[in-house]
């Protein structure tokens, strides 16, 4: 995963399942993206875009990975490749911490809508339930 416009690779998921376009959760500064897919998370640490630059993906024009987009298919070559470096990569930050920045930004965006963002947390929790949060942690 990385963060848009961010220049690094923030971690290493699994998608566990398909896109249920159904569920959406209110949080994108743009609107969008809609839809929600379940992950488990194996790594989390930040790694700096540079560092993948080398690795090329014939079914994308030969780019490099970190061109690649949602859904971007990765030979095993290239993902062998891409493992190597989130194992070995030995990080100082990570997207966890900057869960302050980000929480104090939707309060922010919250409140500039009228929204309680409080309620807000409490109706994410009901409408998509705990076996759904606990696949995204």
């Amino acid at each position: 995963f990385q963060v848009n416009t961010s220049g690094q690779f923030v971690g290493l998921a699994e998608m566990l399942g398909p896109v249920d376009f159904k569920k959406t959760m209110d949080f994108w500064q743009q609107n969008k993206w809609n839809g929600f897919f379940p992950v488990v998370w194996h790594i989390v640490k930040d790694i700096p875009n540079r560092l993948f630059k080398h690795i090329t993906l014939e079914n994308n024009d030969n780019r490099p990975v970190t061109f690649s987009r949602d859904t971007q298919e990765i030979g095993l070559p290239q993902g062998l490749e891409v493992l190597k470096i989130f194992k070995a990569y030995r990080h100082g930050t990570s997207i966890l911490d900057d869960f302050d920045f980000y929480e104090e930004k939707e309060n922010t965006r919250c409140a500039r809508k009228g929204i309680n963002a409080d309620s807000l947390h409490e109706a994410r929790l009901s409408y998509f339930g705990t076996d759904d949060l606990k696949s995204m942690v």
